[in-house]
């Protein structure tokens, strides 16, 4: 089933030590093992492997995502992180059942959908979302939005802080603080979410999969792609579209209350 493992780990010692262990699983059972950090995907670029193991938290999950573009194998995540919403939990000490697990075929597959963004020619992945915000922090910014369903073609003109676009899994980030709607990762759509907008009657919009949202800033705005800064633009169009692209995922639990679990962490007790 797996002739070839690349270990993405985060460069801290006790996920060194974590990506260590999975190591010696893994060659113990005659896979061929390569690893880097994740800092350091330039150094793999165009090589392919049957198995991805990614051990962090989830800016290493976020970062794999963004910089990695036709995903060839699954990916085993290892949580070792302070945050961890896409991982498992999974002992390191009990890592040695996982990969006998893993090897037996007693596990499935999570699909997560992404959204492919495009800005001058340049490409990203974003799994949780892109945001384009007035650099200008205080001041009102305003943002030209071209959104083409199958459907139905708009434009919108919005006053606000910035605009988020990103598929399902990304639902539950930064567009869930900015009161967006909570969508299941099974479930394939596009959000747009606006941040601080001035037309109290202008709300979030979910779009079919397919869809195409063109965000043109008409002041000077940073562009984020889960979480990290790309660029910085003016009057220049960031288009964001679903990428059917997906990431694939072990899972060895059976699918959690997901919706529930999200909210239970994001309460305020």
């Amino acid at each position: 089933m797996f002739t070839s493992a690349l270990v993405i780990f985060k460069p801290s010692w006790s996920c060194i030590e974590v990506a260590k262990k999975l190591t010696d699983h893994l060659r113990r059972r005659g896979i061929e093992v390569e690893s880097a950090w994740v800092d350091d995907l330039y150094r793999i670029e165009g090589k392919e492997f049957s198995l991805i193991a990614l051990v962090g938290g989830d800016g290493t999950f976020l970062r794999f995502s963004r910089l990695a573009g036709k995903i060839l194998g699954p990916i085993f995540p290892v949580p070792c992180g302070r945050r961890t919403a896409f991982y498992e939990e999974i002992n390191p000490e009990e890592l040695g059942s996982f990969v006998d697990r893993l090897f037996s075929g007693d596990f499935f597959i999570e699909y997560l959908p992404r959204a492919r963004v495009v800005i001058e020619n340049r490409e990203y992945n974003a799994l949780n979302e892109v945001m384009v915000v007035n650099v200008d922090q205080g001041r009102v910014g305003s943002f030209k939005l071209t959104i083409k369903t199958p459907s139905v073609s708009t434009e919108l003109e919005v006053e606000s802080d910035g605009v988020i676009v990103g598929p399902s899994p990304g639902s539950s980030a930064y567009n869930l603080s900015a009161r967006g709607p909570l969508m299941d990762f099974s479930y394939l759509g596009l959000f747009v979410n606006f941040l601080n907008p001035l037309q109290l009657n202008l709300t979030p919009i979910v779009l079919p999969f397919t869809s195409k949202v063109v965000v043109e800033p008409e002041v000077v705005s940073s562009v984020y792609v889960d979480g990290e800064k790309v660029s910085s633009v003016y009057n220049t169009p960031v288009e964001a579209t679903g990428s059917w692209e997906w990431l694939r995922v072990v899972r060895f639990r059976a699918p959690r209350g997901w919706i529930l679990d999200v909210l239970a962490k994001r309460a305020l007790n």
